[in-house]
């Protein structure tokens, strides 16, 4: 089934083009070898195709991408999603082969190759539009309320207006149901992300807030987006990483920070002293 699922979004991306001979075995690898090709280098690609490296970015571009970094996100992005949760999330070896270390050091290199990757305009702009929002709700469930918590206590401490609705999809829809023009909403759609939360996006997007996505692929909330950050969330064995996500939430952070250091340090300040005051932290 997911081989079946990775090559229609292929063939979504080649819109009736045909590639070049080279091209098209890089292209028959990614639609018959989803689990190879999805924690592939461009070199084991180039490798696995038997062609060169300049060919498997080229085909990487002409996909629609500025090279093999950008691409190869978007598309474990699809292959982890079209996985069963019982499914590990990486090629599979000897179990107990992935020890601590070893994920550790899955974690460090998926992050190298997303700092390869990374659009820092898309971080900049998502700073931007918390900065200059009325108010911020931010939208997500399971794994990944885990950043989402980061970004939006992280963001109040920083002084802006974020809301991180928990409970029930009622407290998520009560939340937004307040929004309107000047506000906006966070979405983090990464891996498998239940279906309010793409509902409650198209809402808001319709009563005029801007909407935000976290995303690991091209997901519905991500096309409707105005600013898309992309996180990988492979894993070494059975869960996503968060790490990736939690990752890109301290960097869009730190450029909210850097847009009004003034403001930021009142702020930061003014929790400080709340936090001695009350005897909430050891002094």
């Amino acid at each position: 089934m997911t081989d079946e699922f990775i090559a229609g979004w292929i063939d979504t991306l080649l819109d009736g083009r045909g590639a070049p001979p080279a091209m098209a075995r890089v292209l028959e690898v990614l639609r018959t070898a989803p689990q190879e090709a999805a924690f592939a280098t461009v070199k084991a690609m180039a490798a696995a195709a038997h062609v060169n490296i300049a060919t498997v970015t080229r085909t990487a571009q002409f996909l629609g991408f500025t090279g093999w970094p950008a691409f190869i996100i978007e598309y474990r992005g699809h292959y982890l999603a079209g996985l069963r949760a019982d499914s590990m999330l990486a090629p599979a070896g000897e179990v107990g082969a992935s020890g601590p270390r070893e994920v550790v050091l899955g974690d460090i290199s998926t992050l190298q190759g997303m700092a390869e990757g990374l659009d820092e305009d898309a971080y900049s702009r998502a700073a931007a539009r918390i900065r200059s929002a009325r108010r911020t709700v931010v939208l997500a469930t399971g794994t990944y309320l885990a950043p989402a918590e980061v970004l939006a206590h992280n963001g109040q401490l920083l002084g802006y207006d974020l809301e991180l609705p928990h409970g029930p999809s009622s407290a998520q829809l009560n939340a937004v149901r307040k929004l309107g023009e000047g506000d906006v909403v966070i979405a983090f759609t990464v891996w498998k992300t239940a279906e309010i939360v793409l509902r409650l996006a198209r809402f808001a997007r319709e009563r005029g807030a801007a909407l935000v996505v976290f995303a690991d692929r091209s997901t519905e909330a991500a096309r409707l987006a105005e600013v898309v950050v992309t996180v990988p969330s492979e894993s070494s064995r059975y869960l996503p990483s968060t790490i990736p996500a939690v990752a890109a939430v301290q960097a869009v952070l730190t450029v909210l920070a850097d847009l009004d250091r003034e403001h930021v340090e009142a702020h930061l300040r003014e929790a400080d002293e709340l936090w001695r005051s009350m005897g909430i932290v050891e002094p």
